[in-house]
């Protein structure tokens, strides 16, 4: 009786919890919803695999505004909230693990034909070209400043989507994008070998999985402190990047 008492208490004390509620905006190709609404995705597959394994019971929920989820997650209606990079500011409504899942990289595309033409050491080496940039968007604030510099020939338009159809059309020479969205719009649209990036990235952040105050209790440490664990195994033994190339993503180490 008393091995089993001292075997009990070495239990994980989450195995009983709740099921935890996670939020997330639609992202393909980190998370989107198939055609019979279930949730798919590079971000859904990883919180399956970690939680699954921590035993932990999970419902997914994907939104289209980031408002909402912010929002909601401020409401405590989440108890983690998926792909979020690091800001002071969110601290006040977030809890952050010490293990990102993602680094974000952002760099210009070209057209393939532009390759060794084009060259990114400076921002102003890209004056002479026709730069392409999406309404609303959050670049670096050289970026945003060079936006509203007369020496910068920028075109602004409001669809993200639209920006590799518009450079393989010729009618701009560089674009910024994330490697994770422009290779899933590649990849689908069937663009492979018509444009290129340049290898110096614009700016590369990491991102995290994040717990939200609002539904935090006593537990919570010690499941994020599991969750880490898991995720730091499943970069060591190439689970990570397994899910990467599932989904065609570029893996860069988080």
């Amino acid at each position: 009786m008393r091995s089993l008492l001292v075997f009990c208490l070495l239990l994980p004390c989450w195995l009983s919890a709740r099921e935890l509620v996670i939020g997330g905006i639609l992202e393909p190709p980190l998370k989107w919803l198939d055609a019979h609404g279930q949730p798919r995705g590079l971000d859904v597959d990883l919180v399956s695999t970690i939680f699954g394994t921590l035993h932990v019971p999970i419902k997914i929920e994907l939104v289209d505004s980031g408002a909402r989820l912010t929002r909601n997650a401020e409401n405590g209606l989440y108890d983690l909230l998926l792909t979020h990079s690091y800001k002071p500011e969110r601290e006040r409504y977030l809890l952050y693990p010490q293990q990102a899942h993602i680094r974000h990289s952002w760099h210009f595309f070209v057209r393939k034909d532009s390759v060794g033409q084009i060259h990114y050491d400076h921002l102003a080496d890209l004056k002479p070209w026709r730069i392409g940039v999406t309404r609303n968007f959050s670049y670096t604030p050289e970026l945003m400043a060079a936006m509203v510099d007369p020496a910068y020939h920028f075109q602004e338009i409001p669809i993200n989507q639209l920006q590799l159809r518009k450079l393989i059309a010729g009618r701009i020479d560089v674009v910024p994008m994330s490697l994770v969205t422009a290779f899933d719009q590649i990849r689908k649209e069937g663009l492979e070998g018509k444009v290129d990036y340049l290898p110096k990235p614009l700016k590369t952040s990491p991102y995290f999985n994040v717990w939200t105050r609002a539904r935090a209790d006593a537990d919570t440490p010690a499941l994020m402190a599991a969750y880490d664990a898991e995720l730091l195994h499943m970069k060591q033994d190439g689970r990570l990047k397994a899910i990467y190339d599932k989904y065609g993503i570029p893996y860069l180490e988080p």
